[in-house]
């Protein structure tokens, strides 16, 4: 369902962010993005991911690092906007597990609204909060859908898709950030709305100022230089296609940046690192992410082509269209309306000669990508979602 932007904003709510992502500051997700321009003009609680997985032994510094968040307590993080890490028991195929941590959620989410709030919105970006639906004396139910989370690994697929299906026939409205993900969703809640992943296209237009440097660690890579930015998960980035393209390319340098292995602790990048022309520079702050594109002659999503990806309309493609960058990236389902936007490949050959087609390219190209990226700004995706919230309030 489309919807026609209207200049309303809503005010002075108590709204509950139940998110698929920690508050970070070298990180923005959708779920980062929504709340910081709805605590703008509402109360915002931010509840960190509780997760959907049981966590690996191996993963001992993100269990470390949870611990610490928990300890931490509640943080105000800006006026309007307070940020809670949650404890729950990560058991996450245990029914009694799951039953305990919904109790001990909603407890803790009480305790950290003000004061006096005006009933809530919840704001749901994940199934596992299905159960904290008539909990909160909330006066609207929001699922936001940016992903297909049964087919993330290391999770109870059949549940999460159970969860799933109650969550959208219980919500009030749901939003879908890909279109197969409308098309997979709408037939079960007629309130359903298509509204694409965006970007911050302000903050990565800066890469097309002359004036603004590139990242120092950039300067001294051999050029040409393509440039991903964004989690390095084996589920999702198909680490073999890079291999391969590296070695078509061998003078072409290739710079990753972003954390690893986020969602899947079995992501091995050893056969990567013994690539002399593949550099992995580490998790960046945010704020610095336009000086990094600026350095990159092309940027890449190289995604596996699999269940969890059929669902995904990566945001750092409207980032690098913002910047000007040429685009290489697998065929996507979610990326075929945006198919004069890129260079589309799905093998290595394909991903090679479109390195050297964008090389090559007139450089008009780049003001239109640029121009185009504005249409998909946060500023018009919250006008959006704010005019269907305040018109879905009971």
């Amino acid at each position: 369902m489309n919807v026609q932007i209207n200049q309303a904003r809503l005010t002075g709510e108590t709204i509950i962010i139940l998110a698929n992502a920690e508050w970070s500051w070298s990180t923005r997700v959708n779920c980062h993005h929504i709340a910081a321009r709805l605590a703008q003009h509402n109360r915002v609680l931010f509840v960190d991911t509780i997760g959907g997985r049981t966590p690996a032994p191996r993963e001992f510094k993100k269990i470390a690092r949870r611990l610490q968040r928990i300890a931490g307590g509640i943080r105000h993080i800006a006026e309007g906007l307070t940020v809670l890490a949650p404890f729950v028991i990560p058991f996450y195929r245990s029914e009694i597990a799951r039953r305990v941590n919904t109790f001990l959620l909603a407890w803790q989410i009480r305790r950290a609204l003000p004061k006096n709030s005006a009933r809530p919105i919840l704001y749901i970006f994940l199934p596992a909060h299905l159960g904290l639906i008539g909990r909160l004396h909330e006066k609207l139910v929001v699922y936001h859908c940016v992903d297909e989370h049964s087919a993330n690994p290391n999770v109870p697929a059949r549940a999460v898709r159970a969860r799933e299906t109650r969550l959208i026939q219980s919500a009030d409205l749901v939003f879908t950030s890909a279109q197969t993900l409308y098309d997979d969703k709408r037939a079960l809640n007629p309130r359903t709305y298509y509204l694409p992943n965006v970007a911050d296209a302000e903050h990565f237009a800066r890469a097309r100022d002359a004036n603004l440097p590139i990242a120092d660690e950039l300067r001294d890579l051999p050029r040409p230089l393509a440039g991903f930015i964004g989690n390095l998960t084996a589920y999702k980035v198909d680490f073999d296609l890079l291999i391969a393209v590296a070695r078509a390319k061998p003078d072409w340098s290739f710079a990753l940046i972003g954390p690893i292995g986020h969602g899947d602790p079995s992501t091995n990048l050893a056969p990567l690192r013994a690539l002399p022309n593949i550099f992995l520079l580490g998790e960046r702050a945010y704020a610095d992410l336009p000086r990094w594109v600026k350095g990159f002659d092309a940027c890449l999503i190289p995604f596996r082509l699999n269940a969890s990806t059929r669902g995904t309309l990566p945001m750092k493609f409207f980032e690098y269209l913002a910047a000007g960058k040429p685009v290489i990236a697998t065929a996507l389902p979610a990326l075929a309306e945006f198919r004069d936007l890129f260079y589309s490949a799905n093998d290595a050959s394909e991903f090679a000669d479109a390195l050297s087609a964008a090389l090559t390219e007139d450089p008009a190209r780049g003001d239109q990508r640029a121009q185009f990226a504005t249409n998909y700004s946060w500023g018009a995706r919250m006008t959006q979602i704010e005019n269907l919230i305040a018109q879905g309030k009971r």
